[in-house]
């Protein structure tokens, strides 16, 4: 809200770092607290990747030196768009990306029963399956994605910029 209040008094890019009480305006499900401490790194103002480099390694960072073991997992839009135009058009990206956010709470078969209850069709699910069913290492992934998105330029377009990103963060490591 900051940013759009004060667009044309700000030199971009714009970077903010915070930390700070917040509360949840709702009410808070079990084990979620109504009153906690966030903190935000957010860069605005840039569609550059090198500062999508940049919060990943402020992340991996911070998490280092707290000791505290994470697996940051990255996303692109524009993989997700190719994932629905497989699946017969970027109409059904909202539907399909608001499924596979639930994968973790509520397990693959009540996933693939959303999206039949949101009109996808069988093929259409098992092509959902087949994405969310990638592993291995961040090579592997990629490679399966390639195979996945071959006729799909937008799909391929954010694997290569994945692919740059993850190139940037190994690249900068310490």
């Amino acid at each position: 809200r900051y940013v759009a209040m004060n667009y044309s008094q700000l030199t971009l890019p714009f970077k903010r770092y915070q930390m700070q009480p917040v509360w949840r305006a709702d009410r808070p499900q079990r084990g979620r607290y109504r009153e906690f401490w966030q903190c935000d790194a957010d860069i605005a103002g840039s569609s550059s990747l090198l500062h999508e480099t940049e919060l990943a390694l402020i992340y991996s960072h911070v998490f280092s030196k707290l000791k505290v073991p994470v697996s940051i997992h990255l996303n692109n839009r524009k993989i997700l768009t190719g994932l629905s135009a497989l699946c017969g058009g970027e109409d059904l990206m909202m539907d399909i990306t608001v499924a596979i956010d639930k994968l973790d709470k509520i397990g693959l078969e009540k996933v693939k029963d959303e999206l039949i209850g949101k009109g996808l069709s069988m093929d259409q699910v098992a092509v959902v399956e087949s994405f969310i069913s990638i592993t291995g290492s961040n090579e592997e992934k990629i490679k399966q994605l390639e195979d996945l998105f071959t006729s799909v330029p937008v799909g391929m377009e954010g694997i290569q910029e994945l692919k740059h990103l993850l190139s940037n963060c190994k690249n900068t490591k310490q």
